[in-house]
Parts: structure tokens; C-alpha cells; sequence
């Protein structure tokens, strides 16, 4: 969830995202209590603030440590196709 975060953040150029559970678990293929799940953990690290339908990026710096090492390889593939996302 890291990771779609963050390139989520890098397509829309902002740190405020509005996306539902629904919608979440849909683009990551799991179940809506795992985003639950794993959104109240971001929140509680202080990554994320999250209520329904929206999400604010705190700490663009945490999400990248939880993330995956792929994000950063499929960022640099991406900005290199497609050009540097805005922001």
C-alpha cells in the first residue's frame, strides 16, 4: 500500500489523495478490511492520515521505507518512458 501511495502521489502531484477502501482494495487486490488494516498502521506510524475517502500524505520519507527497494527502480523506469510526473 506503500508503494501505490506514493506512485499515486507522484501521478496526482498532490500529498492529498481522495480514494476509498473500496477503490484501494480493488487496485491492490486484496480485501477492504486489509486496507483498514494497513491504513490505520501508516496512521498510527505517522505516515498517513487517513478518514473516509481521504488520505493525506504525512511523510513522504516513511512511506518510501516501507515501501518495497521496487518502487524507487519502477519510478526511475516510469519517469524515464514517460517523463517526470508533476510536482
Amino acid at each position: 500500500m506503500a508503494r501505490w501511495l506514493l506512485r499515486a502521489r507522484d501521478a496526482l502531484g498532490s500529498d492529498e489523495l481522495k480514494l476509498t477502501q473500496e477503490f484501494l482494495s480493488q487496485m491492490m487486490g486484496v480485501r477492504r478490511t486489509s486496507v483498514t488494516l494497513i491504513a490505520r498502521t501508516l496512521q498510527k506510524a505517522g505516515l498517513i492520515k487517513y478518514k473516509r475517502g481521504h488520505i493525506q500524505i504525512i511523510s513522504t520519507d516513511g512511506l518510501k521505507e516501507c515501501a518495497c527497494e521496487c518502487f524507487a527502480t519502477v519510478k526511475a523506469m516510469s519517469d524515464r518512458l514517460l517523463g517526470p510526473a508533476p510536482g
